[in-house]
């Protein structure tokens, strides 16, 4: 692999149950009942206010951008509590040593994302940590062309790994590879219906 875009939450940081605990502490605040990790990993998509619009919120009663804003500042919170994936380090420095330029795309804000890579301690791994200007969640798919551009490579050069049918549409806009591991946001019965991989772990990827 030349280029590899690594999607963060989810991929190499295991914190699904986390984002469903912080979704859930933000829903059940506001009347509503706590959905499972099963239900989330169903409902989980791109744009995020979708999400709470499918656990039954009525976002006419709650102003969206100020649940997202709680949302970060909740997570925030938490990511001392959040590990990486126990092979993430593996691959990591696996595809560094085969020579592969190694970014992180996200739609975490940036600000949020870089502090997490960097208590993470693998920040040297990445030639960029890109995520998005905004708290609303909605989409990477510009940062990932405009990243494409700033490294002057062709889509056809880079393989994004994620875990969530948006990386799969952020693969998809930048004509590139796309490698989906069933663990993080999403089940691996939504994932199988883009036409990518789907592995169950990084060891899949490295062989």
């Amino acid at each position: 692999m030349k280029v590899v875009f690594w999607d963060w939450n989810g991929t190499l940081v295991n914190d699904a149950t986390v984002l469903c605990d912080v979704f859930n502490a933000l829903i059940e605040a506001r009347g509503y009942s706590p959905v499972s990790l099963e239900r989330y990993r169903e409902i989980y998509r791109h744009p995020v206010q979708h999400m709470y619009e499918d656990a039954g919120v009525d976002l006419s009663k709650h102003d969206f951008p100020e649940l997202a804003r709680a949302w970060h500042q909740e997570y925030t919170s938490r990511v001392g509590t959040i590990s990486l994936h126990h092979d993430a380090l593996t691959a990591l420095n696996t595809l560094k040593r085969r020579g592969s330029r190694q970014m992180v795309l996200s739609a975490l804000p940036q600000s949020i994302l870089a502090e997490s890579v960097r208590q993470h301690g693998v920040g040297h791994f990445f030639e960029y940590v890109r995520g998005i200007s905004h708290f609303l969640g909605d989409s990477k798919v510009a940062e990932g062309l405009d990243l494409v551009k700033t490294l002057g490579v062709t889509g056809a050069e880079v393989t994004i790994i994620g875990d969530s049918s948006h990386d799969a549409e952020v693969a998809r806009e930048l004509s590139a590879r796309c490698v989906l591991v069933a663990r993080g946001g999403e089940s691996r019965a939504r994932l199988e219906v883009h036409g990518f991989p789907v592995v169950d772990s990084f060891q899949s990827i490295i062989d």
